[in-house]
């Protein structure tokens, strides 16, 4: 089964992003005294994981849509239903397993309210209210991801409210803006890469987009060999919101670029396709590693088969899924002969 070209470059951009993201969790969360390799990889990937994300899902909200039936409003809730489930199941598991907190009431509150943020769960409850904000905004959203002078002044706007920051414990607050007490992953200074990849998704890649997109993420690594480390990443500095640029618009470029000239087989594909179920279930799989065992992993190696261990698991789980629906779903009935 292949997957068409289309789609075929967002879903390979969005693989490599889950890789990069499961890989960094397996040396976060399980890896013993990570060798520095891993660290940088790590790092690397906490770079461009989350912008990258926002940026892969804009550029889905952009592709041209074809005429069709208005969804139901079902169809419309569905995606928040399913990542306001998967903020609370990771939260939890993070909260008992890792924390290994207690189930009372504050606990319960925090998470149900998303008051408070869990480790390695908070950009889950972000997408879950930037799938709130297109609901209810898409045509605006879409207007201005479409528009460059709307695009630019909305993206000014975002980044400057990095200089905002709250400790306070308010219920969703923490989704929004740079919270102070515990990391989070704020929607309003990231929304601009998903405003960006509005504008991606109905225009192409020009060799001459890397001109400042080179220059923001050369200064970036710059700073960082000047002070030895990135940028602030709890709140977020704009330096590191803006830093991946190059990187981002290199994997969309080269993404089209395979897509357009390989039939890349629907398999290969299914961790982008999956991100939601691949993100919850890896991430319950490593905090219930570290509640049971501690943290196994010894070596590069180690982590690299464990992270090509965990795609390869939960892809065969959704391909055996999704040959099973494909085999018990009715067949249309054959047309009467004439």
């Amino acid at each position: 089964m292949k997957t068409s070209p289309r789609l075929a470059d967002l879903d390979l951009m969005k693989t490599l992003l889950v890789i990069g993201m499961i890989g960094a969790h397996v040396i976060q969360l399980i890896t013993f005294r990570a060798r520095p390799e891993a660290a940088m990889f790590a790092e690397y990937a906490n770079l461009v994981s989350f912008s990258g994300f926002l940026f892969a899902f804009g550029i889905g909200l952009g592709l041209p849509k074809p005429e069709g039936r208005q969804r139901s409003l079902w169809r419309q809730l569905r995606p928040s239903l399913l990542l306001l489930l998967a903020v609370y199941a990771s939260s939890f598991a993070f909260a008992l397993l890792v924390d290994r907190k207690k189930l009372d009431l504050q606990l319960i509150t925090d998470v149900l309210t998303m008051q408070r943020l869990f480790g390695w769960s908070e950009f889950l409850a972000t997408f879950f209210i930037l799938s709130l904000l297109t609901l209810v905004a898409r045509p605006a959203l879409l207007a201005i991801g479409r528009n460059p002078w709307l695009l630019l002044v909305a993206t000014a706007a975002c980044l400057a409210t990095t200089f905002y920051t709250s400790g306070a414990i308010v219920p969703l607050l923490p989704t929004l803006v740079s919270h102070t007490g515990f990391a989070n992953f704020p929607l309003l200074p990231y929304l601009p890469w998903f405003l960006v990849g509005i504008w991606y998704g109905s225009h192409p890649v020009r060799a001459w987009h890397f001109i400042p997109a080179l220059a923001i993420t050369g200064y970036l690594y710059w700073v960082t060999l000047q002070t030895g480390q990135f940028p602030n990443r709890f709140p977020p500095a704009i330096l590191w919101i803006a830093g991946p640029a190059a990187l981002l618009l290199g994997y969309l470029a080269l993404c089209r670029f395979i897509a357009a000239r390989i039939g890349i087989p629907s398999v290969l594909l299914t961790p982008g396709r999956h991100v939601l179920s691949f993100l919850v279930l890896s991430n319950i799989g490593f905090f219930a590693t570290r509640y049971f065992i501690g943290k196994p992993v010894r070596t590069t190696l180690i982590a690299a088969l464990v992270t090509v261990g965990v795609l390869v698991v939960l892809s065969a789980g959704w391909w055996a899924w999704e040959t099973l629906r494909r085999a018990t779903r009715p067949q249309p009935a054959p047309a009467p002969a004439r």
